[in-house]
């Protein structure tokens, strides 16, 4: 008898080292404050607001959206780099204060060193958009307006130094029409003075105007995707215009402070992407203009793809002006 139990005694769990402790537990918990760094019903808010009940329920543990809107993301994206890094407070991260801030402005915080990335959730697209009633309906009267009219266009963006702000700028030079930025607040603050016909044309994320385009309001010209959009038939790229330079997404992912346990980045990496991986979770993405990844990215996937694009757009961003100044 003795021989047989000390037999199966190796065989038998180890508590302590086959089951260690969820980097989650269960129901009952605290719940996860998810930063917002826009105002509600911007791209960011829908997107955050389309994933958070599906991975509440992941998780077992409630998710609370917290909208921290103001200087281009900036404070939002400050707040979450000063959290602690028990997964009790995490961020939609976003091309605004991590991607086009850094190279733009000098935020307190490094994009890379300072915050730990989750996930990509989704990316959209920047569309050059005009009023549903402008005598601009197609992209080669837009741009013949620009050099012939003697005051020129105006394009509204979301704000100063947005990405959106600088691929106006680049497609003014490289296509010889004259273009006169303004700049806004948000996009929510944009769209009226369009509609309005305050400004001549906006170029904005997809997402945030989305049912403006659906609804007929708005007629987009172009996108910067590398392809088109499934929400956006027979709308060109600016790469199939002749304007492969401005092709860029704006993306937006899950975040957290520097310092997240590897287990815990792991499971909500695998959460994230098992969420919206789910049908009906990725067509209310689609459908607000939002292109889930083709396929699921790591963490280390994903922190990549924010490095790339400040390796990317650094030069442009330079060539432009908009950079920040070195300090003397």
């Amino acid at each position: 008898m003795r021989r047989r139990l000390a037999l199966l005694l190796p065989l038998l769990p180890r508590r302590a080292a086959a089951q260690p402790a969820d980097p989650l537990p269960g129901p009952g918990s605290a719940p996860i404050r998810l930063i917002v760094p826009f105002a509600t019903g911007g791209g960011a808010d829908i997107t955050a607001r389309i994933v958070a009940p599906p991975l509440a329920d992941a998780l077992g543990r409630a998710i609370l959206v917290e909208n921290r809107p103001g200087g281009r993301g900036i404070p939002g994206a400050e707040a979450l780099a000063r959290a602690a890094p028990d997964g009790l407070t995490l961020g939609l991260s976003n091309t605004a204060p991590l991607g086009m801030a850094p190279l733009v402005d000098r935020p307190a915080y490094d994009p890379d060193h300072d915050f730990t990335h989750v996930a990509l959730i989704a990316e959209t697209p920047s569309v050059l958009l005009v009023a549903a009633g402008s005598r601009l309906q197609d992209m080669a009267t837009w741009l013949r307006a620009g050099r012939s009219w003697t005051r020129g266009l105006t394009f509204g963006s979301p704000m100063t130094g947005s990405l959106q702000h600088l691929q106006g700028e680049m497609l003014a030079k490289a296509s010889g029409a004259r273009l006169f930025h303004v700049a806004y607040r948000g996009t929510a603050e944009a769209l009226p003075d369009l509609l309005n016909g305050q400004v001549d044309s906006l170029i904005v994320p997809l997402a945030s105007v989305m049912p403006a385009v659906q609804g007929g309001q708005a007629r987009a010209l172009a996108q910067s995707g590398p392809e088109g959009m499934p929400g956006l038939p027979g709308v060109p790229s600016f790469a199939a215009l002749g304007y492969p330079q401005l092709t860029a997404t704006v993306w937006l992912g899950l975040s957290g402070p520097r310092g997240l346990p590897p287990a815990l980045v792991a499971r909500l990496n695998a959460e994230v992407n098992r969420v919206i991986a789910r049908p009906e979770v990725a067509a209310r993405l689609r459908a607000a203009g939002l292109a889930p990844p083709a396929r699921p990215l790591d963490a280390a996937a994903y922190r990549q793809l924010v490095a790339d694009f400040q390796a990317a757009w650094r030069p442009a961003v330079q060539a432009s002006g908009m950079g920040a100044k070195e300090e003397p």
